[in-house]
């Protein structure tokens, strides 16, 4: 008896946290589909939207979010490349995004992006590039070249100061 009311609580849990967190794509034209994510890659999602399974690439959609065991997540297409996926991290002046290549070399690559200029940061010179799109924020700059405070991975961290103290 004890076994069977843990399964309904259980499953009751599961079917209560997916309804606080629908699923859905969006199309170019902004039209919203419920639908769930089985799988995601940067250039395309497998998902089932009314009964139907699909895969839908950047050319049929400009979005969609998911609800993941690490969470709710948001991927779109940028202005100036409409053939990836790009999951949302942080959105500002200074935006911070992660691409999912589903390669097993290069898995997660991050990226920034700032006046719609797409920097990938996977590359030998990070530093550098980073460097060259907070240019506009003295303080922040100073301090992302002159002392020990920041390393490389804190680019969560710099994005976010960037868009609250740099205007």
């Amino acid at each position: 008896m004890r076994k069977i009311l843990f399964i309904v609580i259980f499953f009751y849990l599961i079917s209560s946290h997916a309804q606080k967190y629908p699923q859905f794509y969006v199309r170019h034209n902004n039209d919203t589909i419920q639908c769930e994510i089985i799988n995601f890659s940067n250039k395309k999602v497998n998902l089932i939207a009314n009964g139907i399974k699909m895969s839908l690439t950047p050319k049929l959609i400009k979005s969609f979010s998911s609800y993941t065991p690490s969470g709710f997540r948001n991927f779109t297409i940028l202005k100036n490349d409409k053939k990836n996926f790009y999951e949302e991290i942080i959105i500002g002046k200074l935006s911070f995004y992660k691409v999912h290549t589903g390669n097993q070399y290069a898995g997660i690559l991050p990226v920034m992006v700032k006046n719609d200029k797409i920097v990938y940061l996977n590359v030998l010179n990070p530093r550098e590039r980073i460097a060259e799109l907070i240019s506009d924020c003295p303080t922040l700059l100073k301090e992302w070249n002159d002392t020990e405070k920041y390393k490389t991975s804190d680019r969560e961290e710099i994005v976010n100061i960037y868009n609250k103290d740099c205007k």
